[in-house]
């Protein structure tokens, strides 16, 4: 049995245990994930995640996956002679680490734009949150484009359009992929369910991401503890480079 038909199994299990019918009202959206939490250890190279559920009537099914917020720096490029050099640095705080978009079809199909806007589903608005700190400089008004980019580029933004599969009008799943790079924290799904451009239901999970192992461990003490994990690491790296060039020198001594 394949993981569609699987999760379309839980899903019909879900509708009956809790005694929906079609007819009842939208509130009745459902969702769960295949697994609630993402183990990250050595050799970690990004993992997908199995979203499935299931509506009383049928619609579009829209997705947003967020992560904890974090601060980015952005700066921007200058010509100083016949060089270019990053100038005019930029501290952007309350920034989505990751921001998905996944939708049966293309957004613009599911509602109009400021529908979307006013329920958070496009990167404009998830930006309009987004605060800087202090004045932005000379050539930085045009700061949440420039993010925009930068998260796109690095694969955090993205819109995953015609992801999620509605089977029968009522049955929906989706299998979306996180990098290895993914930001660690607790995430939000939010599932909006539309039908004729307007929102009818909203439901809310959450997947737990967690470093395990000594990476966890490392995490824990650059966090808690940085000036003495930057000294250990300093300490650590001399004595390596000592170690490497003894057994250099007598690997050499021998040949002679």
């Amino acid at each position: 049995m394949s993981r569609l038909q699987r999760a379309l199994g839980w899903a019909l299990a879900l509708c009956c245990s809790a005694g929906l019918t079609c007819a009842r009202a939208d509130s009745g959206l459902l969702t769960d994930l295949e697994s609630s939490h993402i183990k990250i250890a050595t050799g970690f190279t990004g993992q997908h995640v199995f979203v499935f559920g299931s509506t009383p009537r049928s619609g579009d099914i829209v997705i947003r996956v967020t992560s904890p917020d974090e601060s980015v720096a952005l700066s921007r490029k200058a010509r100083v002679g016949p060089f270019w050099l990053k100038r005019g640095k930029l501290l952007v705080e309350h920034v989505p680490g990751l921001d998905y978009l996944l939708s049966n079809r293309a957004l613009n199909e599911i509602a109009d734009r400021s529908v979307l806007e006013r329920h958070g589903l496009t990167f404009h608005s998830t930006l309009a949150a987004a605060q800087i700190v202090g004045e932005p400089a000379d050539g930085y008004q045009d700061w949440q484009a420039a993010l925009e980019r930068l998260k796109r580029k690095q694969g955090l933004f993205r819109k995953l359009e015609g992801s999620v599969r509605i089977d029968a009008g009522q049955l929906f799943s989706a299998n979306f992929p996180l990098p290895a790079t993914l930001p660690i924290g607790r995430y939000q799904l939010d599932i909006y369910s539309f039908r004729n451009g307007t929102l009818k239901a909203h439901r809310t999970s959450t997947l737990q991401v967690d470093e395990v192992g000594i990476e966890r461990w490392l995490s824990h003490v650059a966090l808690r503890h940085s000036v003495a994990f930057g000294v250990l690491f300093t300490l650590l790296a001399l004595a390596l480079g000592l170690t490497l060039s003894v057994l250099l020198r007598r690997g050499r001594g021998r040949r002679l």
